[in-house]
């Protein structure tokens, strides 16, 4: 009678072989990608002329954005292409990043009597509504580099529904290289720029 030979050890072999391949590879893709670094945003502390906190309510609602803004990747744009600052991020999701730094603002600033998230639902009398319309590193060929950051800003009273007022505030904050430690810091210049501005328009009406 013929003995049919044992398979299980081959099949073992190749059992593991296939597991070893499979992790090498894996392992090789992750040292041939570079580590993705993390910075934040901050909230403007000196505001100058600090008036007296008024007795009005604000709530901020989380700025609406284009998709290509709408994540924690830095955005680089060179005339027409776009494209993302390589191995780096945002703490969170830049337009979430942006509301919590612009309640800060407020709060720093101390121009009216109270401020909150729209996620906190607290009641307000008005509602600060924003569109990041940009929020980039504008790559030029000549003239260097530019960190741009433009936001739309409707102010809405919560009697009645209507626009109390609006506006556009940007700000450029030359910048260095592409790279994400240059980015993170003009951008964050660019954007207190704004918040400043932002945060005096606002008071004056709540």
């Amino acid at each position: 009678m013929r003995t049919l030979p044992n398979l299980a050890p081959v099949r073992r072999v190749a059992a593991v072989s296939a597991v070893a391949l499979f992790l090498g590879g894996c392992v090789g893709s992750m040292l041939r990608e570079a580590p993705v670094a993390t910075y934040d945003l901050t909230a403007p502390q000196g505001f100058s002329g600090r008036a007296a906190a008024g007795r009005g309510a604000l709530v901020v609602v989380e700025p609406t954005a284009i998709q290509t803004v709408d994540s924690n990747r830095m955005v680089a744009r060179s005339g027409g292409q776009v494209s993302y600052v390589p191995a780096a991020q945002w703490t969170d999701r830049l337009p979430s990043l942006v509301q919590t730094r612009m309640v800060q603002a407020f709060e720093n600033a101390g121009r009216i009597g109270s401020v909150a998230r729209s996620g906190d639902r607290i009641a307000g009398d008005y509602q600060l509504i924003t569109d990041i319309r940009a929020f980039e590193l504008d790559v030029r060929q000549a003239g260097g580099t530019v960190a741009r950051v433009e936001i739309a800003a409707k102010l809405v009273s919560n009697r009645n529904g209507r626009v109390v007022s609006g506006r556009v505030f940007r700000a450029d904050v030359p910048a260095g290289d592409v790279t994400g430690p240059s980015a993170s810091h003009s951008l964050n210049q660019a954007l207190n720029q704004v918040l400043v501005e932002l945060v005096g328009w606002a008071s004056g009406h709540v």
